[in-house]
């Protein structure tokens, strides 16, 4: 038996209603939404693979499909999409020559694929496609929770930065599980953490009450907070539960999410609206907004999530406020529209919605975000009321001071003008960024040999006017603290280093001893973006 393909143009509206059938058809929403992306990032053709087996679908099968009285069929399809007509290489003669050809494309203009199952109900399976959000006048999208992902399609090897996604299957999994996948299959992906199937993770919620086992398969039907969090745990991750306590809940939870967006965690965000079952999202990534008027809250320059929902589809927008989608002008077919105890379809944003998330949080991190970020500020309130006294220490040394870029952020420390931003990253991360950035020499020297755990967490320190720039190759940071992520993070006994214009203070994490260390020609300096894959 021969590998059966074939190659299809996207030049015309037939053709894209073509690709639509070729999908699952033009009634399911996923469909439409990964029409819509493909026309954003550029596609121009795509090839069909058949009798494709896929992995996460044969696991489903074994558990579920395989044992029921209807026949299932056990192949998929996946279907490849390119920048390019491939039509030309896939005419070549010569065998060889096609794979040299497709293998080209790879990162010229390969964008992914599209694992489509039998099911129809449910047809788009594992879904990798080039990651990529909004654009527009003073936005800037991040997908942080990106892995270069490999496809063998006829022997060529094809790579794209993607955030996989699937379309919940309700006869084996709800919308948490799947959710739960995406952000365990990111996991995987970047960081080699275990595989997991849809299946895996519904055995892995296994019931324990008889409330919970309200339906068969067991959790097939929803996952409660409590099923999520034993899931994640059995996973091999610490699931970390994030809820609001106060009058505005899902402010809160908008804001304390934010962190571990930006270091590439994925966080699991439940919603609802009124009375009854809510809805699950992968948050992915984020949009950023310059504002007209300057914030100090890190949360007001984040107008929207990037979000994978498993019904409607992926790198979907989830604003932060009810306001947001109009303010900026948001595609309105890009936004979270879902209805819950009434016919009538809800547009979903965190602040009114969110009620809860879970961070999937690697294994070697005791600190939180929220305890890192308040050391920090411990920290640097400390450092500036004796400001004074690290000034004369350096006096003494004969060390030259920064005074317009140190007199700045007192100012604006005065004016609570400061602007915080904390993620986890690794030491190499951490190295990577500094000695690659824009910090003077004399900073990065410093800082190079500084001997870190494996994860720290990193608070950048900017005021509003250095941090409120629509382009990130404008933000810019006075300083920063480090942190050992393996500590609580609670007191100063985790932290490591504090940087402030002309001065670096490091602390011995055994012995406590701080030293201020002069640092010449210092200036302010880019504030860390995620890019590569």
């Amino acid at each position: 038996m021969n590998l059966d393909y074939a190659v299809g143009k996207l030049n015309t509206s037939e053709d894209w209603g073509g690709l639509a059938e070729e999908l699952g058809g033009k009634d399911q929403r996923p469909v439409h939404s990964i029409i819509r992306h493909l026309i954003t990032v550029g596609a121009k053709s795509y090839l069909i693979e058949t009798r494709y087996i896929d992995r996460d679908y044969s696991a489903d099968y074994r558990r579920f499909y395989a044992q029921t009285f209807r026949t299932y069929e056990r192949h998929c399809k996946r279907i490849h999409f390119f920048k390019e007509d491939v039509a030309a290489i896939l005419a070549l003669p010569i065998w060889s020559d096609r794979v040299a050809g497709l293998q080209r494309t790879s990162k010229r203009s390969y964008i992914g694929f599209c694992v489509v199952r039998p099911l129809p109900s449910a047809p788009i399976g594992r879904t990798a496609l080039l990651q990529a959000g909004p654009a527009g006048r003073n936005l800037e999208s991040i997908v942080t929770c990106r892995a270069d992902i490999r496809a063998n399609l006829l022997g060529a090897e094809l790579d794209v930065s993607a955030a996989c996604f699937m379309q919940q299957d309700s006869r084996v999994g709800a919308c948490a599980q799947v959710a739960i996948w995406m952000g365990a299959r990111h996991m995987h992906q970047r960081h080699k953490y275990n595989w997991l199937s849809v299946a895996d993770i519904t055995r892995m919620a296994a019931p324990t009450t008889a409330y919970q086992a309200t339906s068969l398969p067991a959790g097939s039907e929803f996952l409660t907070p409590d099923h999520m969090i034993r899931a994640i745990h059995e996973m091999g991750f610490q699931p970390l539960y994030i809820e609001g306590t106060g009058k505005e809940p899902g402010k809160e939870i908008a804001a304390e999410i934010i962190p571990y967006v930006e270091s590439g965690l994925p966080v699991i965000l439940g919603l609802a609206h009124g009375e009854g079952l809510g809805h699950a999202v992968t948050v992915i990534g984020r949009v950023f907004a310059a504002r007209r008027t300057p914030s100090n809250q890190l949360a007001e320059y984040v107008p929207a999530f990037i979000v994978h929902d498993d019904q409607a589809g992926p790198y979907m927008l989830l604003p932060r406020t009810r306001d947001a989608a109009v303010t900026h002008k948001f595609d309105e077919h890009q936004l979270i529209r879902h209805s819950f105890t009434t016919t009538t379809p809800v547009d979903l944003n965190v602040e009114e919605h969110g009620v809860f998330a879970v961070v999937l949080m690697p294994i070697r991190v005791f600190a939180t975000a929220r305890a890192a970020e308040r050391t920090a500020v411990g920290r640097l309130n400390a450092a500036i009321k004796n400001i004074a006294s690290i000034r004369a220490k350096l006096a003494e040394q004969g060390a030259p001071v920064n005074d317009r870029l140190l007199d700045e952020l007192i100012d604006a420390h005065k004016k609570d003008k400061i602007v915080l931003r904390t993620y986890l990253t690794s030491a190499s991360g951490y190295r990577k960024h500094i000695t690659s950035g824009t910090a003077c020499d004399d900073l990065k020297d410093e800082l190079a040999r500084l001997h870190l755990p494996h994860f720290t967490w990193i608070t950048e320190i900017s005021t509003v006017g250095s941090y409120n720039q629509a382009s990130p190759g404008m933000r810019r940071m006075y300083g920063h603290t480090i942190l050992d992520a393996t500590s609580t993070g609670r007191d100063n006994a985790g932290l490591l280093a504090l940087h402030l214009p002309g001065v670096l203070i490091s602390r011995d994490v055994n012995s406590g001893d701080e030293v201020a260390i002069n640092i010449t020609d210092d200036a302010l300096y880019h504030c860390r973006e995620k890019k590569g894959p």
